[in-house]
């Protein structure tokens, strides 16, 4: 019904639309043929005043024609009315009194009728050979004479070319006896009805079904048809039509789908109510069959609703009802009453299952072993409620007694012992008895163990010790040893046996206690493995591979001498820091396993905690081979979670000396392995050498610990000249350490230092000598600037700034007094810190120079981003630079990208002056060298100012 009064409604308004949009469509088509018909009355009217303004003259004329200029008042009416081609003037007759050039031919047939005077009519329209189509419009004059002019009808087509007329519509200007004078669009020349005078609303035009309309209210014999497409009015009511058809069809093929759904669920609740109905008594026999029943209890009124099994197992009537929840609990035994009603109040604020195994005592006396159980749930109204089901488990309890009894029995006579407990025969070695745990340990049945000897459950080839054990006559026995016993599926257990001489049945038996200490044993080998093994990678730990190299060569008198190779891998604590510890010991893994298969046949492999691999080769003759090897090792990159990766590392083999032991020759092998670090190569043999390097390295540092307390570093300086003035700028500080050897070279000091890390305590002495030197270069009355090397370690540490502010402030030191030299590999390290650090430094009035440019990496980043104030051109292109041209090729560029920069150019190393004059020519601005002054003492630089000042 719904859908029905839906479609109704639906097709009521279809309808009602169209109505709507044809009358607004008639409506407009009526507001465009007045529109034009209004447009028209006003150009007549125009034409019938001119024409009326001239009808006096024109009496005039016909009755004295030379004392009137017609022409003349002619020509000034059409130029006024440019709508008019002509005007032709007639006797009342009908004979021509004056023709113009274009004068119209005939006389019009409307001249006959009685047109009143001063009133327009309409001739003839005229279809001219050379000029365009007029029409006749005739006046009469007050004498009767007639005037007759020739209007252009493409005046008439221009005031339709604007109108609105839609796609197919039409519209026309025609005479009221149906000739057509101007046309636009569909064709309405036919349309006037010749009986009433009226066109018809619906006309048929062009092949189409149009709304008419026409005006002619404008007092002229003209007729305004205007014509609009039904088709295009009601396009838009189509569209929107055929939506709605379209959802009312969406709705009934959606409602019939309901329909037919509701039909189907129907269908199948009837089945389903059928199947219930079946369900529910098969259930109420299995409930009779098992004594069993449901019960559903509410929370709220304690009310329970059992079925009638679970009612007649309580005693109470066998019918369907509520039951109060406190008669149930009254038929309970006492003993068991305080307990089951605390579990169920448990059961019911905590939300939970409910179980408990109680007795009730009936009516008659008679006691009954009930299993109840239940849980909460929500019933159809989402009230809360709890159901469940009880049991009649009262034969079952009976037998589960009568089973409990004799296994108590039982086990008070031979299973009390958890442990494995059995009888053998010392004669026939044949089982008598076993308890449970050596039926459960071993995993035979007793059957089994009763058709068995021991020697069954002992290996093979153990059969002489175990005679022997059972011939021993002592008592009691030793339960020292430590047997090996075998279970059904063949696995092996380490038993200690404590056993005792019995007489079984009439028979000599031995009683035996197996008590199992297979885990003590695992126990005790995996803590004897973990004390030769290191644990992530499963080899062994170096100084476990050293005693076993040791052992194997002076135990056994072998005089066949070994190698040890050390095999150090490299940057694995920054894939730690990358990829995460996990990375790392996969990769670990990886390579242990790699190098344990390339080590089979060869000897021992242990791994060092500090990501380094021994091999101790006390075997094989195709040393080369495993070289290649183990080098071919590092080629092939690893796979883990985390993608793949590259591992190298650094291969130091040593060959065992006369008398050496292993720990030597181990520490032979990481000094040539260090030393291939240092090389970059992936192999070293090791030489007596390394050792007297690394001595002597150890000596050194060890002395450099000592020699800033005991004083002997001191600082000397050389000059840097500018070439422009030739006035002394700026005075290098360069580090010296004496000895009572002689003076050690930087080049050896200096990087033991950055290693030890003493280079940070030597640079702040560095910059407070260097400070306390300008001070007193200020007190000779020098004004030269001190500049100071910071290495890449002291400048990354992040104080240079923080000392040099400090030294200023401490000596009263002027901006700019101090002056720092960088290396490039100092800035490239960290490039933000490189920046911030160099900003704080130009704002403390420190200028900052790149020593030895073009020697590193000079990436043109940093000279573009950092604040610079000096670019130092390294002394190796500096040399012979006015003979060599590759070098002045690379000074000319160093020089025009320092100044285009808009750095300062120092130029170091100049040792003669036809370099000097080079570079004064090609635009250095400072030079260093020897040529100017060799680094000297404070004292000397001071007489060396003097006398370069004198001069």
């Amino acid at each position: 019904m719904l859908g029905l009064a839906l479609s109704a409604g639906l097709i009521s308004t279809i309808l009602f639309d169209r109505s709507a949009r044809l009358q607004a469509a008639q409506t407009q088509s009526a507001a465009v043929a007045q529109g034009v018909d209004r447009v028209l009355r006003y150009e007549i009217r125009n034409l019938e005043r001119a024409l009326n303004g001239m009808a006096a003259e024109a009496d005039s004329y016909a009755a004295e024609p030379p004392l009137w200029d017609l022409p003349a008042t002619i020509r000034g009416v059409i130029s006024r009315n440019s709508e008019l081609q002509d005007i032709d003037l007639f006797d009342e007759d009908g004979h021509p009194l004056h023709r113009g050039v274009n004068a119209p031919t005939g006389f019009p047939s409307i001249l006959r009728s009685s047109l009143p005077p001063g009133r327009l009519g309409i001739g003839a329209l005229l279809n001219q050979a050379r000029s365009q189509p007029v029409v006749q419009l005739v006046l009469r004059t007050p004498q009767g004479n007639w005037l007759v002019a020739g209007l252009r009808t493409s005046e008439l087509r221009a005031m339709l070319e604007d109108v609105d007329v839609g796609r197919g519509g039409g519209i026309t200007i025609m005479t009221s006896a149906g000739v057509v004078l101007a046309h636009r669009g569909a064709n309405t020349e036919h349309l006037l009805d010749d009986a009433a005078g009226r066109p018809s609303q619906l006309h048929a035009i062009d092949n189409g079904t149009h709304l008419i309309n026409l005006a002619s209210s404008n007092g002229y014999p003209f007729v305004v048809v205007a014509a609009l497409s039904k088709k295009e009015a009601t396009k838009p009511w189509g569209n929107y039509t055929a939506f709605l058809i379209s959802l009312l069809l969406l709705y009934w093929v959606g409602m019939l789908y309901l329909m037919r759904r509701m039909a189907v669920s129907e269908a199948a609740r009837r089945d389903v109510h059928v199947a219930l109905q079946r369900h529910a008594d098969w259930l109420g026999k299995a409930q009779e069959a098992s004594r069993a029943g449901v019960w559903a209890m509410d929370i709220a009124s304690d009310q329970v609703q059992a079925s009638a099994h679970a009612a007649e197992l309580f005693g109470f009537p066998r019918k369907e009802g509520l039951i109060p929840l406190t008669d149930f609990f009254h038929r309970m035994h006492q003993d068991d009453r305080p307990w089951v009603e605390r579990t169920f109040a448990q059961a019911l604020e905590n939300g939970g299952p409910f179980r408990a195994e109680y007795r009730i005592v009936l009516p008659d006396g008679q006691q009954r072993w009930i299993s109840a159980r239940g849980a909460p749930v929500l019933d159809k109204e989402a009230q809360q409620c709890m159901t469940g089901t009880i049991v009649d488990i009262t034969e079952r309890r009976l037998q589960q007694n009568e089973l409990e009894r004799a296994e108590s029995q039982f086990r008070e006579l031979f299973e009390r012992n958890p442990l494995p407990f059995w009888v053998f025969d010392v004669q026939s070695l044949r089982f008598l008895a076993v308890n449970a745990a050596a039926v459960q340990r071993y995993g035979y049945t007793s059957a089994e163990f009763l058709e068995m000897t021991i020697l069954q459950i002992r290996p093979s080839g153990e059969a002489a010790a175990v005679q022997d054990s059972v011939d021993d006559p002592s008592e009691p026995r030793d339960a020292t040893p430590i047997w090996l016993h075998m279970t059904r599926d063949r696995r092996r257990i380490h038993v200690r046996v404590h056993s005792s001489s019995i007489r079984f049945n009439g028979r000599d038996a031995r009683l035996v206690l197996a008590e199992d200490v297979s885990e003590r044993v695992a126990y005790e080998a995996d803590l004897k493995w973990r004390a030769s093994h290191e644990e992530s990678t499963g080899l062994l730990h170096l100084r476990t591979l050293l005693e076993r190299v040791d052992a194997d060569h002076s135990g056994n008198g072998c005089s066949r001498p070994y190698a040890i190779i050390h095999i150090q891998l490299r940057d694995l604590e920054l894939m730690s820091s990358t990829f995460g510890r996990r990375t790392r010991d996969a990769l670990i893994h990886s390579v242990a396993h790699r190098l344990q298969q390339i080590s089979e046949g060869y000897g021992h492999l242990a791994y060092a905690p500090s990501d380094a691999f021994v091999l101790a080769v006390t075997q094989g003759e195709n040393w080369s081979d495993l070289v290649d090897a183990l080098v071919a090792t590092f080629t092939d990159s690893i796979e883990s979670d985390t993608g793949v990766h590259r591992m190298e590392g650094w291969i130091g083999i040593a060959f065992q000396q006369l008398n050496e032991r292993a720990e030597q020759v181990a520490g032979h092998a990481v000094l040539a392995a260090f030393e291939a670090r240092v090389q970059n190569l992936p192999t070293m043999h090791y030489s007596t050498r390394m050792t007297e390097r690394v001595a002597e390295r150890l000596d050194t540092v060890h002395r450099l610990r000592t020699a800033l307390a005991r004083e002997e570093f001191e600082l000397f300086f050389q000059p840097i000249k500018r070439i422009s003035d030739g006035n002394i700028i700026v005075a290098e500080a360069l580090l010296r350490w004496r000895t009572k050897d002689g003076y050690v070279s930087p080049a050896i000091f200096i990087p033991l230092c950055e290693e030890s890390g003493l280079i940070a305590p030597l640079g702040e002495w560095v910059v407070d000598a260097a400070a306390r030197a300008s001070r007193s270069l200020a007190s000779y009355g020098h004004d030269i600037a001190i500049a100071i090397n910071v290495s890449a370690v002291q400048f990354m540490a992040g104080a240079v700034s923080s000392m040099l502010r400090d030294a200023h402030k401490r000596y009263q030191l002027p901006r700019g007094a101090l002056h720092v030299e960088l290396t490039e590999s100092a800035m490239l390290q960290r490039p933000e810190m490189a920046q911030a650090t160099m900003e704080e430094l130009r704002k403390d009035g420190v200028c900052v120079s790149i020593d030895d440019f073009g020697t590193g990496f000079s990436s043109m980043s940093y000279l573009r981003d950092l604040p610079l104030d000096h670019l130092k051109i390294d002394r190796s292109f500096v040399q012979n630079v006015h003979n060599d041209p590759r070098n002045a090729s690379i000074c000319n560029a160093l020089v025009a990208l320092g100044h285009g920069l808009g750095l300062s150019i120092v130029a170091e190393g100049v040792e003669n002056v036809s370099e000097l004059e080079w570079l004064s020519t090609h635009g250095v601005d400072c030079v260093q060298g020897y040529y100017i002054a060799r680094p000297m003492p404070l004292e000397a630089l001071v007489a060396w100012l003097e006398t370069n000042a004198a001069a």
